[in-house]
């Protein structure tokens, strides 16, 4: 074996290179830039960088170095999926895709690794030691209030990876007050934290998640966020989630009463099949607003070009709106130059979609100048 990783940001490339190096194997890496860490090009046996976006020069690397497997690791910024610039291999498989989110487009992308007869591995590969089993890991032993409301946000939890909205949600006794959406588990925290009643932060993977990409994490990140949100409880899926820095992670948990455990996911009597695909925007945001509104969420969500920019809760739909608007506004722009600069290049495609927002019950005039000055389009669910 020799081994290929395509390395975004955060711990997990090292993790894997270290893993790997451990079991004796030749460690190729394909960083992507402005993401990989600095101490990954001496760590791997052969290095080059590589914008995000390009798959040719990457593939014709790993084909020059004798790669036999590929893993895909380390975190790349949300905003990638809107500013990326892709070489006409990624235009290619791009434009094959009828949604544009993480999990359309690397999935994408591991079938064409493959058919160049290179096998993608799961990314929990050489992390073994690093998916914890069931059970009570960090802080106060939870109580049996805290693990009934673990069972229910993690079967809630599920429901929403289902629908790629995100994977992580927080809930208080069975009220979910934040979910996750377009800009990941850290914001999901912040918007959700802040009670003051102790809630819970769940972690799950989605109903037949491919494991070649996007494995949930729990790192000192998501702790120390935890402490600012005054979040007091912490579970994810067991065997299936990667558990960064565990001794320190542990340390900050014990010391902020942070209660921290893995759990198996209960699985429902009959859990739904994944929307599959839906033609719009406007049609996508309806089939998610009639989604949570049936698991008692909420009841309304906004898309953009494929993807979930943000859903729902009990807080009301204001949240939903300023959320979504806070996440776009400084892409904003950035997508705007990345289309400009297309057009000068003789290859434009389509211009910037705007934000769409549908709700199965009728919005209030405040909300509904709120979805207006954020350039949010409405839609009926």
């Amino acid at each position: 074996m020799v081994l290929g990783i395509i390395a975004g940001a955060g711990e997990f490339p090292r993790m894997v290179i270290e893993g790997a190096h451990r079991a004796g194997v030749r460690v190729v890496v394909a960083g992507m830039r402005g993401a990989v860490g600095h101490d990954i090009p001496a760590l791997s046996d052969a290095y080059k960088g590589f914008r995000v976006g390009a798959i040719e020069a990457p593939a014709a690397f790993f084909r020059e170095q004798g790669v036999t497997h590929i893993m895909l690791t380390g975190q790349i910024k949300p905003a990638c999926i809107y500013t990326m610039w892709p070489d006409a291999t990624a235009r290619r498989l791009l434009g094959q895709l009828d949604r544009r989110n993480a999990h359309t487009i690397f999935t994408a992308a591991c079938d064409f690794i493959q058919s160049h007869g290179m096998e993608v591995l799961p990314s929990i590969t050489f992390m073994e030691e690093h998916l914890p089993a069931p059970g009570h890991l960090a802080g106060p032993a939870p109580t049996d209030e805290q693990l009934e409301e673990a069972r229910f946000g993690l079967s809630q939890a599920r429901e929403i990876a289902r629908l790629d909205i995100g994977q992580s949600i927080i809930v208080h006794g069975r009220t979910v007050v934040c979910v996750e959406a377009y800009k990941g588990t850290n914001e999901c925290l912040h918007a959700g934290g802040h009670r003051s009643y102790g809630v819970t932060l769940c972690k799950v993977t989605k109903p037949g998640h491919d494991m070649r990409f996007d494995v949930p994490c729990i790192g000192t990140g998501t702790i120390l966020n935890a402490i600012k949100a005054n979040v007091n409880h912490i579970v994810f899926e067991a065997h299936r989630t990667i558990l960064f820095q565990r001794e320190e992670v542990i340390r900050l948990c014990n010391a902020h009463g942070i209660t921290l455990h893995a759990m198996e996911v209960p699985l429902p009597a009959q859990e739904g099949e994944d929307p599959g695909h839906i033609a719009t925007d406007a049609a996508h945001a309806a089939a998610m607003a009639a989604e949570i509104e049936a698991l008692g969420i909420g009841c309304c969500a906004v898309v953009c070009d494929g993807v979930v920019i943000a859903v729902d809760d009990a807080d009301g739909p204001l949240k939903c709106i300023r959320r979504a608007a806070a996440y776009m506004k400084r892409l904003r722009f950035a997508r705007l130059i990345n289309w400009l600069c297309r057009v000068l290049l003789g290859r434009p495609g389509a211009p910037p979609a705007p934000m769409v927002l549908a709700s199965t019950r009728p919005l209030t005039p405040e909300e509904a100048r709120a979805a207006g000055r954020a350039g949010i389009q409405l839609t009926q669910a």
